[in-house]
């Protein structure tokens, strides 16, 4: 059918690309944007893993940095860890820490706090926020409820706000057909481990691993014998971080 000329002016793209950089730290870097709003993000991060008895604990080390162009701000951001429970029966997971975001044009920062559930009893997913004008140490507002529920926010003027993230609208990412991938897209490699998985086939699952796994270390063998060193497609190094080539604030 046609489309509304005027419904097609609303729309909206998020566009989306991540990769593995390093193999030793396995550091990841991901980047998306939107045009439209003239908002993009880019971020680095590699995991450390810790075995806590009847839980895995992966910490999120690295950052990434909200650019919105409207208002020439940056927003630099950390990361929560996150936590694997219940591993021998019916696992499920949860987020814990201190996130902390900082906008050194505006001045104000920000901390995040996910509470992780107590042994007895407690909500599961609770998080915590305080907002701070850092030139009048002063709290603007404050943040409380669930962060895949309910959100409520007070400000210092006494208004309040709620967000219920289980009533926003859910868009399907537009992914192209494995196909149609490149050979090193991580669906396009991984499509045997995921199908047997659904499948159920753990031992297909495990053999397949195991022959993805040892031409990835045949591949990095080969890419460590070569003269020149081997770049990234996506994102160049820059310091301590990583850096989309072509980020939306370099393009506008």
């Amino acid at each position: 059918k046609e489309e509304d000329p005027s419904k097609e002016k609303d729309k909206k793209g998020l566009r989306f690309v991540a990769e593995q950089v390093s193999h030793h730290p396995p550091v990841s870097c991901f980047y998306c944007e939107c045009k439209e709003k003239k908002m993009c993000v880019n971020a680095h991060v590699w995991t450390k893993s810790k075995f806590m008895g009847m839980s895995i604990g992966v910490s999120m080390v690295g950052e990434g940095v909200l650019h919105l162009l409207e208002h020439e701000e940056e927003y630099v951001f950390t990361l929560p860890s996150a936590y694997a429970r219940s591993i021998l029966t019916i696992p499920w997971v949860e987020l814990g820490g201190k996130v902390s975001i900082n906008c050194a044009r505006s001045g104000y920062s920000a901390t995040v706090t996910f509470h992780t559930k107590p042994f007895y009893g407690g909500k599961v997913h609770r998080v915590t926020a305080e907002v701070k004008h850092n030139p009048t140490n002063t709290i603007v507002c404050k943040a409380q409820g669930e962060w895949n529920g309910t959100l409520e926010f007070t400000y210092s003027n006494g208004e309040t706000k709620v967000i219920d993230t289980t009533k926003l609208p859910v868009i399907r990412k537009k992914i192209r057909p494995i196909a149609k991938q490149g050979p090193l897209e991580s669906r396009r490699l991984w499509q045997h481990v995921t199908n047997s998985l659904k499948e159920g086939n753990i031992d297909a699952a495990t053999e397949h691993k195991h022959r993805l796994e040892e031409r990835q270390r045949a591949e990095e063998r080969q890419r460590a014998a070569l003269p020149a060193p081997w770049k990234p497609k996506y994102f160049t190094k820059e310091g301590d971080g990583w850096l989309y080539l072509n980020p939306l604030w370099k393009t506008h």
